[in-house]
């Protein structure tokens, strides 16, 4: 995937008590093509779990967009 427009359609979901799901939308493919996963309730900012959340994000967002070389992935999976 190339560069991504500024602006992007998106859809949010709270998939669990205090976790949210956002997706967007390339407007021309309608692919996705990023994910962010973020806490909510008292504080969340400031929990482990949010760092945690943003990297998975930007992860899962590399990812969908093929920016990871193949080497990336098969370290990738190793760890997890």
């Amino acid at each position: 995937m190339t560069e991504l427009p500024n602006r992007r359609p998106c859809i949010t979901q709270d998939v669990a008590e205090g976790l949210v799901v956002t997706v967007s939308y390339h407007p021309e493919t309608d692919e996705p093509c990023e994910v962010f996963l973020t806490g909510r309730g008292p504080k969340a900012s400031d929990s482990p779990m949010a760092e945690a959340l943003y990297e998975l994000g930007v992860t899962a967002s590399k990812l969908i967009q093929r920016e990871f070389e193949d080497e990336q992935i098969t370290r990738f999976n190793k760890t997890s």
